[in-house]
């Protein structure tokens, strides 16, 4: 017989054992009271009385221990808890006694002052062995007498044995209030067995039926805590849909060495991309003691680039945005964390060259991060011209003021850019090459940084799936095999820093290169939605529905990062790779771009569509 089934065998019969011993002592304690009491009185009982009331108080106590779920408790975590339900157990079982034996025999011959007696020793007998138990396994005696918050929902933790080991440790020493009910382990540690005072209940097999019977026995959701710091794509797809089918909230330890701090799992979590080394000197060298204007401040990107640049101690940060509403969120929250002043907040549209010209010369910028565009693919088809004038018409109007004035400019592209199939990806890549053809003709350090989809950036996937599911579905996904690269918001501005920083370190400008994370692996938008469903302690099509709507108009199945030409080779920054494909020049480009701006500002739509086409011939809008 394996030692799986020895063990399954030894958990099922455990309860019995606790029951013939609790059973037991109680007889002994019985029987031992009575003779004592009639040994003070100088007379031997009534013949039959100690062995007949003996076996009903048994009788008695099978039921009021059964009812009590007295052999079901782990002896190991006895609390102060588990020892004041024993004795409230002990005392219904006394108090039963008199009436059974009235009805009997009008309890003839039975001491009364015996259930006192009984209920204080047995109590007593029965709560040393528990507490020696839990004594033995935890070596804290004293934490049987105290209360465990039973209020808190009982925890599993998943983990290897190291790692669970490590967590508990550090639970116990910070008086987490967290109730471990017991460990699920990856290393095969024996089932049965304990870690740090916690029984092991099996393996990532059984996480399910752990999860639900820990439910059911305390009627309440129980906690999943993931004790792993770095867990792989195959552990967080178990560990979610797990939680999600027990209807589990799952929580997470981020630090390594088991810190007891938890954080909920969120859907940056399931992108399953090894850490990053970001360099934040390489970052401080683009940022430290200059004058840096951030254009499309009060975006996702714009926002997250003002404060990462703050912590690198600007000499100035110009914020700037045509949004006065997220201009203004960011200006208050950079007040209220009380950030170093040295920012100011404007408005004013990329696409205005006379108030460009004029905060240039104000200002004096020195590093430019261009975040502003137009980005909604959806909305950019129906509105072309509207997209060209941003997103190419405001990235020729920055550049040719930064060509002039400044000393580094990144532009922030996107992975639609790449055989664009709609108006928002041709945009962008018109304005990739023209960011490199005019700062080709000067010493300006351009850097153009290329990106997939950000995580909970405005008009993403990951908040419109939250808002779905939080009015009960459905959730909406345009295709099952539609499949997109993600970042952080944190990684995409990270990157944006250091990729600046890149050509300030080399000899010669390579104005050409395009920067781009390596993402890892693309996501599957429909699993990201039906484990973010998970996450939620919510069942894929079942309590709340995934329907699949269509792909829309300029939408494709997958997204590329590079182009077939493009020559792609690793940067001296972690995980940044760098694609070099020398483009037209600004001589050549200069005439056909103001076609294509003069046919936007004319709101020729049919016109702005062929310009784009003939400025990229792999444009085939979808």
């Amino acid at each position: 017989m394996t030692q799986r089934k020895v063990s399954a065998r030894a958990a099922r019969l455990t309860p019995w054992f606790v029951m013939a011993h609790d059973l037991g002592i109680a007889g002994l304690t019985m029987a031992a009271v009575l003779l004592v009491r009639y040994h003070f009185e100088r007379k031997p009982p009534p013949r039959g009385l100690v062995g007949g009331v003996t076996l009903t108080f048994v009788l008695i106590c099978v039921g009021v221990f059964l009812w009590y779920r007295q052999h079901r408790t782990m002896w190991r975590f006895t609390s102060l808890n588990d020892v004041v339900r024993l004795a409230r157990a002990v005392i219904v079982a006394n108090l039963l006694l008199l009436p059974v034996l009235f009805v009997a025999n009008r309890a003839e011959d039975f001491p009364r002052s015996t259930l006192g007696a009984v209920a204080i020793v047995l109590t007593a007998a029965l709560a040393f062995g528990r507490i020696l138990a839990h004594a033995l396994a935890h070596g804290d005696l004293g934490a049987a007498f105290r209360f465990v918050d039973r209020a808190q929902p009982p925890a599993v933790i998943v983990g290897s044995a190291p790692a669970a080991a490590a967590y508990l440790t550090s639970q116990r020493r910070l008086r987490s209030p967290i109730r471990v009910a017991g460990i699920v382990t990856l290393d095969g540690a024996p089932f049965g067995r304990t870690i740090g005072g916690a029984e092991i209940l099996g393996d990532l097999r059984r996480l399910t039926s752990i999860l639900k019977a820990l439910a059911a026995a305390e009627a309440r959701e129980p906690q999943l805590v993931l004790a792993e710091p770095r867990p792989g794509r195959a552990l967080m797809d178990m560990v979610v849909a797990s939680a999600g089918e027990a209807g589990a909230k799952l929580v997470r330890v981020r630090a390594e060495g088991g810190g007891a701090a938890l954080s909920p799992v969120d859907a940056a979590d399931l992108l399953d991309r090894p850490p990053r080394t970001l360099d934040r000197e390489r970052a401080r060298a683009l940022i430290a003691g200059k004058r840096v204007l951030v254009t499309g401040a009060g975006g996702t990107i714009g926002s997250e680039l003002a404060r990462q640049a703050l912590q690198l101690d600007p000499a100035r940060l110009i914020l700037l945005d045509a949004s006065e509403f997220n201009l203004y969120a960011i200006d208050q929250e950079l007040k209220e964390r009380q950030a170093p002043p040295v920012w100011t907040a404007e408005l004013g549209d990329v696409r205005d060259l006379a108030r460009l010209e004029a905060l240039f010369a104000r200002e004096r910028p020195d590093v430019v991060l261009h975040a502003a565009a137009l980005k909604h693919v959806p909305l950019m088809e129906l509105n072309p011209p509207e997209a060209v004038l941003t997103n190419v018409g405001g990235a020729i109007n920055v550049a040719r003021l930064a060509r002039d004035a400044c000393q580094a400019l990144v532009f922030i592209s996107t992975d639609k850019a790449v055989n664009p199939t709609n108006v928002m990806g041709a945009t962008k890549r018109v304005a990739e090459r023209a960011i490199q053809a005019i700062s080709a003709e000067s010493k300006l350090r351009a850097s153009v940084v290329r990106f997939g989809n950000v995580l909970g950036s405005a008009g993403s996937v990951v908040p419109l799936f939250e808002r779905q599911i939080a009015r009960g579905g459905p959730v909406t996904v345009t295709h099952p095999d539609m499949v997109r690269f993600f970042m952080t918001v944190q990684e995409a501005s990270s990157l944006v820093l250091q990729a600046g920083a890149l050509p300030l370190l080399e000899a010669v400008p390579a104005n050409g290169r395009i920067y781009v994370l390596d993402m890892g692996q693309p996501v599957r938008i429909d699993d990201l939605a039906r484990q973010m469903i998970q996450l939620h302690g919510l069942r894929p099509d079942v309590d709340i529905q995934v329907v699949h709507t269509g792909l829309r108009p300029g939408e494709k199945l997958f997204e590329e990062i590079f182009y077939d030409a493009e020559q792609v080779e690793p940067t001296v920054v972690d995980g940044v790779l760098a694609a070099f494909d020398p483009g037209p020049s600004w001589g050549e480009l200069e005439g056909p771009l103001g076609e294509l701006l003069a046919a936007a500002t004319a709101r020729d739509e049919a016109a702005v569509i062929a310009l784009l086409r003939a400025l990229e011939p792999a444009f085939q809008r979808g």
